[in-house]
């Protein structure tokens, strides 16, 4: 039997499941809150109980499909940065590739503007949140290592526009040794001696 924690749990993972099946086969402004809840056997209150909006969702299920990329990745090693020698970049472009579709959808120009930067804004932190090693190695005040979080989130957001836009059939790990080798070398002037053997 499901305690209320489950039941709120799974209720949330429908909702969820309900929008990602519209949303990668229906234009993000034919999708209704109303077309949501009841593909999910629920109300539009029970929706609301969840979600702000359909932005909200959206942006939500974005982060349900990455939290799970995450919990299926092998621990980070905090002084290489590396999940099973491979960087989080390669798990986060194999996480494109299986959710390719989702991706393709989420760069439609009915997409508000407001969610994008919601996405960007996470993955900086996120970015933030995995490069400790490389802050304390950061020798410069200015400018402070949130920027260089910030460039490598909206670079990283731009290389999987063009990839899912132009329907390659990329390599993840080229891919994401040519996104290390240009992003390193750009720190390597920023950070002291110690790290730069390990970039």
């Amino acid at each position: 039997m499901y305690n209320q924690k489950d039941r709120i749990s799974e209720t949330y993972e429908n909702l969820i499941q309900t929008f990602h099946d519209l949303f990668v086969s229906t234009a993000y402004e034919k999708i209704s809150i109303e077309q949501i809840a009841k593909r999910a056997g629920m109300t539009r209150v029970n929706f609301y109980h969840y979600f702000v909006d359909k932005e909200d969702i959206l942006y939500r299920t974005y982060l349900f499909f990455y939290r799970k990329m995450e919990s299926e990745t092998p621990k980070i090693d905090p002084i290489t940065l590396l999940a099973d020698g491979r960087s989080l970049t390669f798990y986060g472009l194999e996480n494109v590739k299986s959710n390719r579709q989702f991706y393709k959808m989420l760069f439609q120009e009915s997409i508000p503007a407001s969610v994008t930067y919601r996405i960007l804004d996470f993955m900086s932190e996120e970015s933030f949140r995995t490069h400790e090693p490389l802050r304390k190695r950061y020798k410069v005040e200015f400018p402070p290592y949130q920027f260089v979080n910030q460039y490598l989130a909206g670079a990283f957001w731009n290389l999987i526009r063009n990839l899912v836009i132009s329907d390659s059939d990329y390599d993840s790990e080229l891919v994401s040794q040519f996104f290390k080798k240009m992003a390193t070398e750009g720190l390597r002037s920023f950070l002291d001696s110690g790290i730069q053997s390990q970039i």
